[in-house]
């Protein structure tokens, strides 16, 4: 989608929603609850996912709540970040959301035109003037289940990453059949009997807290661990969002939804070995994979990443699952299993002028992104240096 702009709209627009930023979840948890049940919504804008970041993490919220004649159409959940371009309202936790939406009622959707949403953002601005300098709204796909979302009118702009899905059909048979078959089964066969061979295998599913957290535990040790091999930088190496996933883990919600459920694969020995974990959040119909991790060398030889989401994709086609979703960023592991991909895209909306000079340089750096990714000898050496830079101690500060 090409680059468009606020002031391109020309439409006559309708009133625009009445706007109220709220710095809590509390004045509109009744009707978040309410919004977030469409299945146009994203889990990442759950009530459940947002609050388990806000306690770990305690942003500047800013939640930006639209009305129209009195009853609420659409809730943008941001918090608010100093940065070399200024302050900027992202949403919230975006650091870690594979897809955002936010929350909004369909029909606020479908009738929305960009003359409209031109008008909303001129209120939005308005209540966050002083505030914040710029709003970034990323990882937005055009529509989400056959509903279009409503904020990449705004002046939106290619993301550097797609997203990579998997339509589950009713069998597993039947799922594979979008994506070379054959050579599935043929892996799935030599992983049972590599893994037979090692003592036999378990899949299991995290149900105890104790279980929960020490899935979580190993997820993070093995995780640390590759990406080091790799030199690559580690985004869940700070304590405050491994807390957050532990919440996330530990959070209530009603079956089938999940904001965080852990599989792994595990061998029969005697220290009943984890070799490969898993992150899942499920909404509805849909599943996303938040993570995942591998034991190097457990199994010589073997892929048991490959092997576990076999078994859950399996496992998935008899629980009435209709898109597993990878999550956005290519892996060539995705790109085996996704016939599915979507692009994604940020919207730059400024608020102040700080803010204006700011979209422009973000905006530059995204495109410069995209090139860079596809350049692989160039995005392996940024990668590789960015790691080095993460793992070496800060200076001290003189006197």
């Amino acid at each position: 989608m090409n680059a468009i702009t606020m002031e391109a709209a020309t439409s006559k627009a309708r009133p625009a929603p009445d706007i109220c930023v709220y710095h809590s979840f509390e004045p509109v948890e009744q009707e978040w609850r309410m919004l977030e049940a469409g299945r146009h919504v994203s889990l990442h804008q759950s009530l459940a996912w947002c609050k388990a970041w806000a306690q770990n993490m305690n942003p500047e919220l800013a939640i930006v709540v639209g009305r129209s004649r009195g009853r609420i159409v659409f809730i943008l959940p941001l918090e608010i970040h100093s940065t070399r371009f200024g302050r900027i309202a992202r949403f919230i936790g975006a650091a870690h959301s594979n897809l955002n939406t936010g929350l909004f009622n369909e029909s606020f959707a479908l009738g929305l035109g960009k003359a409209d949403l031109k008008a909303t953002f001129a209120s939005i601005r308005r209540q966050l003037a002083g505030r914040a300098d710029l709003i970034q709204l990323g990882n937005m796909p055009e529509t989400w289940r056959g509903v279009p979302v409503p904020w990449v009118m705004a002046g939106a702009i290619e993301n550097q990453n797609k997203a990579y899905q998997l339509p589950v059909r009713a069998t597993m048979d039947e799922t594979i059949e979008q994506i070379h078959a054959k050579r599935k089964r043929k892996l799935f066969r030599k992983s049972v009997r590599q893994f037979e061979e090692a003592g036999g295998y378990n899949h299991l599913v995290a149900e105890t807290r104790a279980e929960k957290d020490a899935l979580l535990s190993t997820f993070f040790r093995q995780k640390a661990e590759r990406l080091q091999a790799m030199h690559l930088p580690n985004p869940f190496r700070e304590e405050n969002v491994q807390a957050f996933f532990r919440e996330a883990a530990h959070s209530a919600q009603d079956a089938p939804n999940a904001a965080l459920s852990l599989h792994a694969l595990t061998l029969k020995d005697e220290n009943r070995t984890v070799v490969a974990i898993a992150g899942l959040s499920r909404k509805g119909d849909h599943v996303i994979c938040q993570f995942g991790s591998v034991e190097n060398d457990a199994v010589r030889g073997a892929s048991p990443g490959e092997f576990l989401f076999y078994l859950i994709i399996e496992q998935a086609c008899a629980s009435r699952v209709a898109l597993f979703d990878f999550g956005i960023g290519y892996q060539l592991y995705k790109k085996s299993w996704c016939p599915v991909e979507t692009q994604h895209y940020d919207v730059l909306v400024p608020v102040s002028l700080q803010g204006r000079i700011g979209a422009f340089a973000i905006s530059a750096a995204t495109r410069l992104k995209a090139a860079i990714k596809r350049n692989k000898p160039l995005y392996a050496l940024i990668q590789r240096f960015r790691a080095d830079k993460q793992s070496s101690p800060a200076p001290e500060q003189e006197d």
